[in-house]
């Protein structure tokens, strides 16, 4: 919520003259369907739908709209670039904002650890904001700044990205006061011609903004940056070597979760200057579907951590998946996406840590970066290969524990919909 006047600042800085009607902005979208009066509407031209053409109906609904695009209505706002526009305008809008804000970025475990972030000021009675969904790109993560609510305290914001510059773009625009990173993993490294080349894209968070560094220094990378960067900034440091005590802690939580915790804590300590109760905020902590819930069908129980994978999470899973189910293992495995050159070897990785584990449970492997490796395992009797989970679900066993854990693609969660295992 903000002003009009900020809208006709916005487009000053970007060299262009507009003037409205003094109103307040009750919500910014890129989605028509959720503008309501006196929203504001970015029309972008998609692959399939062009935004422009819900702004002659939106204009009649008195929603200021934006885009690129010739219409002559006193409440539309032409712009060269309708992204730039909307980035400019997120930029004013925090630079009025002068609360808490936290950016969490990673290549795996970052909404997770903003949830806990989230929890974590709540039940510090701080008024929250944070990002919803998977709105961390450079579309996503404006949005969140301008559907800031005035009376808010502190902003979380989860940033993503594919390509380097992408996070020094995102960090510009949020001007972090604190930034973490959670883990510099493989995730997109298909994108880069290393896992150095990929640590320096995350170090943007750091290195492209004033933030308090909240800094992983078990982590080789982030601690060579610590190591180059020490007196010149603020940086507060951590390690997973306090993992090992948080775990007996909460010894209820999955590994993975309980680096989320080490994580999520540094950096409100760092921000807040204290800390809530850890329990109440595990407890208050709203996490996605498909991030390690458990669904039983039948006799069948499923651990459905398949909102996303890479290399790392991945290996989390399969190593928190065995330490708690011991028997009656069954996994169903779905590719991993963007790790081009690097794709064979991460998914042959995959496949012999099981091996290594002396994993002798059925392991149905989906999708097609688990199809090139296939004449590899041609002797384990245990993995088999299919194209989707369509075709796996009708060999799966009748009862066991289930790990589905894969990338988006895979569309694994459809599982629970097919006949053989429908609920």
């Amino acid at each position: 919520m903000f002003s009009s006047l900020l809208i006709e600042r916005a487009a000053e800085r970007l060299g262009l003259k507009i003037k409205l009607e003094p109103s307040i902005i009750s919500g910014c979208y890129i989605d028509s369907r959720a503008c309501g009066s006196n929203s504001l509407f970015f029309a972008f031209k998609g692959e399939r739908v062009d935004g422009h053409s819900f702004v002659p109906e939106l204009l009649k609904r008195s929603v200021i709209c934006v885009g690129t695009e010739d219409f002559k209505d006193r409440k539309y706002i032409k712009v060269p670039d309708t992204a730039e526009f909307m980035a400019a305008l997120a930029r004013e809008r925090r630079n009025k904002f002068n609360g808490l804000v936290l950016c969490v970025t990673g290549s795996s475990g970052k909404t997770s650890t903003r949830q806990l972030v989230v929890s974590m000021l709540k039940e510090l009675k701080l008024r929250v904001h944070a990002t919803s969904g998977n709105l961390n790109n450079h579309l996503g993560m404006p949005l969140v700044i301008l559907n800031m609510p005035l009376y808010c305290e502190a902003l979380v914001l989860e940033i993503g990205m594919n390509h380097a510059g992408e996070l020094k773009h995102l960090v510009e625009i949020a001007q972090p006061g604190f930034g973490v990173i959670t883990n510099i993993g493989t995730a997109h490294i298909g994108n880069f011609g290393s896992q150095a080349e990929l640590a320096q894209a995350k170090l943007e968070i750091f290195n492209f903004s004033d933030a308090v560094a909240v800094a992983d220094v078990s982590d080789p990378y982030i601690s060579k940056w610590v190591s180059e960067n020490e007196g010149k900034r603020e940086i507060v440091k951590y390690s997973k070597a306090e993992l090992e005590e948080l775990a007996k802690e909460y010894s209820e939580l999955p590994d993975f979760m309980v680096e989320n915790l080490l994580t999520a804590k540094s950096i409100v300590s760092a921000a807040a200057g204290r800390l809530p109760d850890l329990q109440k905020s595990i407890d208050g902590c709203e996490l996605p579907a498909m991030r390690g819930e458990v669904r039983i069908v039948g006799k069948r129980l499923f651990v459905v951590d398949c909102y996303n994978a890479n290399p790392a999470s991945m290996q989390k899973s399969i190593d928190n998946f065995l330490r708690r189910y011991t028997s009656d293992n069954v996994f169903i495995l779905g590719s991993m996406f963007e790790l081009g050159e690097f794709s064979g070897e991460m998914h042959r990785r995959i496949l012999d840590n099981l091996i290594s584990a002396g994993v002798k449970s059925p392991v149905f492997l989906i999708g097609s970066e688990f199809e090139k490796v296939k004449a590899d395992y041609a002797n384990q009797k245990n993995i088999s290969f299919f194209n989707d989970i369509s075709e796996a679900a009708r060999h799966l066993p009748s009862e066991g524990n289930f790990l589905l854990k894969g990338s988006r693609g895979n569309r694994l969660e459809t599982i629970f919909s097919l006949p053989e295992v429908k609920e």
